[in-house]
């Protein structure tokens, strides 16, 4: 779907577009009946890879990606006691652990604008290494929102943390509720 915006408001435009992408995306997923398929999320033994990467206009309005993933790392850490986030970028080259063990949370960060107004879409994907790395995979979540430069950086933030914590309630939902005090 094309989207036409008059007098050249880029921001508009990606807003709609990216409205209409994150509506038909839900609209293509569907109803599904029963219980989510996140049994999957029940033997993961400890997570290999929790990373944030930037898209768009994200670096000039100083959100670095390095910094957002040690800041979604330490709320990770905070959100899944007794639960191991080892290494960095995937299961080790050796193959020495099943990949259905291994799990990986991946957001990614676009933003578009660099005046005043800046629209940004955040989506996380999570999973483990058994299943591909693709939206909705085994957990997906994304917000897509828009407003002054200013405020942008910390509703970014914001967003990434509720998207954790968020998973932390489904991972441990599936685990039976083991997580520790």
């Amino acid at each position: 779907m094309w989207c036409y915006v008059r007098g050249g408001n880029r921001v508009s435009a990606l807003v709609l577009a990216l409205g209409w992408a994150t509506v038909s995306a839900v609209v293509a997923q569907g109803a599904t009946p029963g219980p989510m398929p996140f049994a999957e999320l029940g033997q993961i033994k400890k997570f290999v890879s929790v990373e944030v990467l930037t898209h768009g206009t994200a670096e000039k309005l100083g959100l670095k990606s390095g910094e957002l993933t040690d800041v979604t790392r330490l709320t990770f850490l905070k959100n899944f006691p007794g639960v191991a986030l080892e290494g960095s970028g995937g299961p080790p080259p050796d193959g020495t652990e099943r990949l259905n063990q291994l799990g990986f949370l991946t957001c990614e960060v676009w933003t578009v604008g660099e005046e005043y107004i800046v629209a940004y879409h955040v989506d996380c994907n999570a999973g483990s290494y058994f299943m591909s790395k693709t939206p909705g995979s085994l957990w997906n979540r994304a917000i897509l929102g828009y407003g002054p430069k200013d405020d942008v950086s910390a509703e970014i933030q914001k967003g990434l943390r509720s998207m954790v914590e968020q998973f932390a309630a489904s991972f441990f939902k599936v685990r039976g509720g083991d997580r520790l005090p």
